[in-house]
């Protein structure tokens, strides 16, 4: 039975969100922020 090299240098980093599931957050994110600016501009004026 061989010894398996134990590999210290490789850590396990935490997941990265791709650029479409940030452009998702952020267009999830900014509609209902764009509504609610609306609304109450609108209830103001």
């Amino acid at each position: 039975m061989t010894k398996r090299p134990f590999n210290q240098t490789k850590t396990m980093t935490a997941p990265r969100p791709t650029r479409a599931a940030a452009l998702l957050l952020a267009t999830a994110l900014s509609i209902p922020v764009f509504v609610l600016l609306s609304l109450i501009d609108w209830l103001l004026l």
